[in-house]
């Protein structure tokens, strides 16, 4: 029993890391307003968003990423740290690789890391070294962990999230701030679940926001900041999980344009 919180844990905390990436990436309907408050320019309208975020991104290419956050289920709330990095490939794709460090009722923390490639080649680390996924494999923990890797690179392709979700979005604030010390636009995003569950077109995360709508959430919020050359630097967001708990998390990137190695580990079998 122990073993199996654990691990769904871990694949909750993943499917997190999607969430994020992909509020990086999602925008909002309405109008455009460079003009409207001093400092940077802020951005109302879905096209307008999208372009700035998503050039920026193709051009720079690689980002690292910080992830702190809390799983709270009514009892000791687990708490998550972790690194790890992304990479938009030439010609489309994205591969990444992540690493975190889950530490659950206070027990010893438990680190685990995956490697997916573009087409979706998934690593996982294991005790001995790395494994490769048998993504054929169905209803075990390797398969859980195989297709929260390949959504997160999948979800962290700009074209990929406003395919799913840009009609279900609004931007409801955008106001001047700072992350440490940089300044930057912080933006509320607002995903109506209603329209999120009629827009995505993949069976099972259809399924899961069909079963957070019916236990009553209507939206999903979270914040983004943006600086002034539109890279995302932070993302914060609070999550309703039914049978799970509330997830708060945040995850900073950093680093945008600094070259990362994301490769399949050589010692995999």
């Amino acid at each position: 029993m122990r073993q199996e919180r654990r691990t769904g844990v871990l694949v909750l905390v993943a499917c997190a890391v999607l969430a994020v990436l992909a509020s990086v990436v999602s925008c909002a309907r309405g109008n455009s307003d460079e003009t409207a408050a001093p400092g940077l320019p802020k951005y109302y309208a879905a096209a307008d968003l999208l372009t700035a975020v998503t050039v920026r991104q193709r051009t720079d290419r690689t980002a690292g990423l910080r992830l702190s956050g809390r799983v709270d289920a009514g009892g000791p709330p687990a708490q998550v740290a972790g690194a790890g990095a992304l990479r938009v490939e030439q010609g489309g794709g994205v591969s990444a690789q992540f690493t975190q460090t889950v530490t659950v009722d206070g027990r010893a923390p438990e680190e685990s890391a995956v490697v997916v490639l573009r087409g979706g080649t998934v690593f996982r680390q294991v005790a001995d070294g790395w494994a490769r996924i048998d993504q054929a494999a169905t209803g075990t923990p390797e398969k859980q962990w195989a297709t929260v890797a390949a959504n997160l690179a999948d979800t962290a392709d700009p074209t990929a999230n406003l395919a799913r979700y840009r009609e279900a979005a609004l931007v409801a604030d955008a106001v001047d701030d700072t992350v440490e010390g940089v300044q930057a636009v912080r933006y509320l995003v607002v995903i109506d679940l209603a329209r999120a569950v009629e827009q995505e077109p993949d069976p099972g995360a259809r399924a899961a926001l069909r079963g957070q709508l019916e236990s009553g959430l209507t939206r999903i919020s979270s914040t983004l900041w943006v600086d002034a050359a539109n890279r995302p630097l932070r993302t914060e967001s609070r999550q309703t999980l039914p049978g799970i708990g509330t997830l708060t998390l945040t995850a900073d990137y950093r680093d945008w344009g600094t070259p990362v190695t994301i490769a399949a580990p050589a010692a995999a079998a």
